[in-house]
């Protein structure tokens, strides 16, 4: 149910974003259940052609279904789909119920597949379309020739997806974990890579490392790890989840050997994608975690071979990686971390909260960790959520008792405000909240 106060502010919300989309130039849509309806934009529409103003990103906002009144702020766990996204999929899917027999797609995929590799700074022989991050860590890992005593290095702040691939292994044949921790926030690149150095040993093979984790938000020092993990003559593999779509990539730059992301996060293709870089002059060290050996001039696809794909999902991401080349991605990226900057700033002005996540910029951009006073942690999601329609997510990592928050392009400066507002709220009013999430 829409409470009044999410009726109101969805109302007022639908009266600037026809003031935003009329100054864009866009003809209105209808009004239905207290909110514009904008039309649906083609990808050139979004491009910008002036100031990247308040009435450029509402024109950007006006192209995703997010619900009336509700402010969503857990991209971190999956984005909404743009309207241009979800009617990709249901064309295609609509195309292979109508006709089967061109069910596989294939020289479309590839097409999609040499799309993402521009994107990401890649060669098309370099990727391989996956179903999610952790088959693309998994892919890694469980290619590579390891033994018993192996190592493998990694911090306390890796996800499941990238860690279970290890311990499974450590289990099974017996390599093994050494677990760096990390302190939230660091203090410098430096102290960072040298954490990893001191752990590294004669009988470590690579180093898994997340660009940007999933707990802090913390942006590691790739490249420079990258560097070490070279001279010292180990891989790295990298968990990249969530920088797609949101940070300027570029797999060369970074000289990676790896890298894993997501599609559902930031790119918003929703789930079920996902993409796998494989450095070419390494990929005969890598065996394919499923099917046969492959041939060599197939390049990463031979990582496909997992059986019948979601072609929908696939060639979805054309419109999503379109969509943002239109916006371009240093405008998307500095839209992420100005949303992001303006909540950190936020905090640190409200008594009570404690922020897990660097203020530098060099080590955070739009994912944002803060814990409010010693309440639990469901309890101040449970707050945001029943009193103002907010949507973030809890941290269970470790002994954490902490809320993350996302920003993303659909995000508005002033929902950033209203977040702020509420957190304020629940730690003024902390004795309410120790014990219940009440209203």
């Amino acid at each position: 149910m829409i409470s009044r106060r999410g009726f109101i502010r969805g109302v007022s919300g639908g009266v600037l974003a026809t003031g935003a989309l009329a100054r864009s130039g866009a003809s209105l849509g209808a009004w239905e259940g207290g909110q514009v309806i904008a039309p649906t934009l083609s990808i050139a529409h979004l491009k910008p052609s002036g100031p990247l103003d308040e009435a450029y990103w509402w024109r950007v906002r006006s192209q995703f279904n997010i619900l009336d009144g509700m402010t969503f702020m857990n991209n971190g766990t999956e984005g909404p789909v743009p309207r241009v996204v979800l009617e990709a999929n249901e064309r295609v899917f609509r195309e292979i119920a109508e006709n089967p027999s061109n069910n596989y797609r294939r020289e479309e995929v590839d097409e999609v597949r040499a799309l993402v590799a521009g994107f990401m700074g890649a060669e098309a022989g370099e990727i391989a379309l996956t179903r999610s991050t952790t088959e693309g860590m998994n892919i890694f890992t469980h290619g590579l020739d390891l033994k018993a005593g192996d190592e493998v290095v990694y911090c306390n702040h890796e996800h499941g997806g990238g860690i279970g691939c290890i311990t499974t292994l450590a289990k099974r044949i017996g390599i093994k974990p050494v677990v760096i921790e990390i302190p939230s926030p660091p203090q410098s690149v430096d102290q960072i890579v040298g954490l990893y150095e001191k752990a590294i040993t004669p009988r470590t093979r690579f180093i898994m490392v997340s660009h940007m984790t999933y707990v802090t938000g913390l942006i590691t020092p790739i490249k420079e790890l990258a560097d070490l993990a070279h001279r010292r003559g180990l891989l790295i593999s990298v968990d990249g989840a969530h920088p797609l779509g949101m940070m300027d990539l570029d797999m060369k730059a970074m000289n990676v050997d790896h890298y894993a992301a997501a599609g559902q996060k930031w790119l918003m293709c929703g789930t079920g994608t996902g993409v796998c870089y494989i450095r070419r002059d390494i990929q005969d060290r890598v065996w394919p975690l499923m099917g046969p050996p492959g041939d060599p001039k197939d390049g990463a696809k031979k990582y496909e071979a997992f059986g019948q794909r979601d072609v929908p999902s696939v060639l979805g991401m054309t419109a999503a990686v379109e969509m943002q080349k239109a916006i371009g991605k240093p405008n998307i990226e500095a839209r992420v971390r100005a949303l992001s900057t303006r909540f950190r700033t936020g905090l640190k002005a409200i008594p009570g909260v404690k922020m897990w996540t660097s203020e530098d910029p060099l080590f955070a951009a739009g994912l944002t960790l803060f814990s409010v006073r010693d309440i639990p942690m469901a309890n101040v999601q449970q707050a945001i959520l029943s009193r103002d329609r907010i949507y973030i997510r809890t941290m269970t990592t470790g002994n954490l008792n902490a809320c993350r928050a996302a920003t993303h392009i659909y995000n508005l400066p002033s929902e950033v405000d209203h977040l702020l507002d509420s957190i304020r709220h629940v730690s003024e009013n902390a004795s309410r909240y120790m014990t219940t999430a009440a209203q």
